[in-house]
């Protein structure tokens, strides 16, 4: 089978989206199936028209904006367009509205089935971004989203959350919806995980890697370690966003500079040794502008890394982890409460080996990527021509 995987975003980055797209790819291609992906990033206009178009719409940063955009998706779908006459995919399979939206537009598409994982609510996440001081650039949002959930053929939901948004705010019909947990590839995690730190963090430590953004609540866990009990425990922090000053300033107001570590954005073979050294990986998600957390790779990646997940129990992290059977679940925005997990893993070996027990048992169980994929296929199969 033929499999055209497209994204407006660039491939690989710093996240959960690229790491799903990467492992996707490569399970389908070690099951003999031909791949290509293109993605927004490929094609990037010269500065000097950016410049011209800065000029066109006299600095109005709405207008800006949302040009650029429509650009972009303009640039996606003529590549996608090429990409269906030379390669011929059987299917194509998008993994955002964006995507789906330059896609579904192509005039060569020619019934082709479009699939779409949905990791997010686009709108949701861009207002909690701040689009609605730019109506024209919100707008195009929606209209991404009004054409791709009308005319895409099949939706997979990384969460239950993600399937309730299709249908209640967008009314997605359940019969074009499959849930599907976000996976791990278990080998390659704990092979990764093998090898040596080289980023400066001393035992013990806890690790956050998070995007520092509201709905990530990192704030949540640094309040929590100047609670811990142990005064010699650190906090890793592996992640880049616009609230580090924010955040930086907290971990000074808190007298606990020396014990927190702000490593930036850290890549996977890098930050994998950390998952598995750590004493837990800490996923203190908020809800956000409407944007509750769906299923996250950090979880299930802490859990085929060897260690023990502690998170929010809201979303997808709730169905994601069996609260005392295979991690820690607490009360988002609970500093007190994480405090507390974090001692009782500092203190009490005899459960956190057991949680990592149970936690290794329940992913190569059942969120192994060679499953997860299988399944993917099924779908495509059912739409393919």
């Amino acid at each position: 089978m033929k499999v055209l995987i497209t994204t407006q975003q660039r491939i690989p980055h710093s996240g959960g989206l690229s790491t799903h797209v990467e492992i996707l790819i490569q399970e389908l291609r070690s099951n003999g199936h031909e791949v290509r992906m293109i993605q927004g990033g490929m094609i990037q206009p010269p500065k000097w028209k950016k410049g011209i178009r800065k000029l066109l719409t006299l600095g109005n940063q709405n207008k800006f904006v949302s040009r650029n955009f429509r650009e972009a998706l303009l640039r996606l779908r003529r590549l996608a367009e090429q990409e269906i006459d030379r390669f011929r995919p059987d299917v194509i399979h998008t993994h955002d509205v964006y995507a789906s939206y330059a896609v579904l537009q192509c005039s060569n598409l020619n019934g082709l089935p479009v699939i779409q994982t949905v990791h997010g609510p686009a709108l949701y996440e861009a207002q909690m971004g701040g689009v609605d001081k730019l109506p024209a650039y919100k707008q195009l949002i929606m209209d991404c989203e009004a054409l791709t959930f009308k005319k895409a053929q099949h939706f997979i939901a990384v969460d239950s959350g993600q399937a309730d948004i299709l249908k209640k705010d967008y009314g997605v019909s359940p019969a074009k919806i499959d849930v599907m947990f976000n996976c791990v590839h278990v080998g390659e995690v704990r092979r990764l995980a093998e090898a040596q730190i080289d980023l400066p963090v001393k035992q013990p430590y806890f690790l956050v890697p998070r995007r520092l953004v509201e709905k990530t609540g990192v704030r949540y866990a640094i309040e929590a370690l100047a609670q811990v009990k142990d005064s010699q425990c650190q906090l890793a922090i592996a992640g880049q966003g616009p609230l580090r000053k924010e955040l930086e300033d907290l971990v000074g107001s808190l007298n606990i500079a020396s014990r927190v570590v702000f490593l930036g954005p850290v890549p996977r073979n890098r930050l994998l040794p950390l998952f598995a050294k750590a004493q837990g990986v800490i996923v203190p998600s908020v809800p956000a502008s409407g944007v509750i957390e769906a299923t996250s790779l950090a979880v299930t990646e802490a859990m085929a890394a060897g260690t023990v997940p502690v998170a929010s129990g809201i979303g997808g992290l709730a169905e994601l982890i069996a609260h005392n059977d295979t991690g820690l679940l607490v009360k988002p925005a609970n500093a007190q409460e994480l405090a507390n997990a974090m001692d009782l893993l500092l203190k009490d070996n005899g459960l956190r080996n057991q949680l990592i027990k149970n936690a290794t048992e329940k992913v190569e169980g059942d969120y192994s990527s060679e499953t997860w994929a299988k399944k993917i296929v099924q779908i495509y199969k059912k739409y393919a021509k």
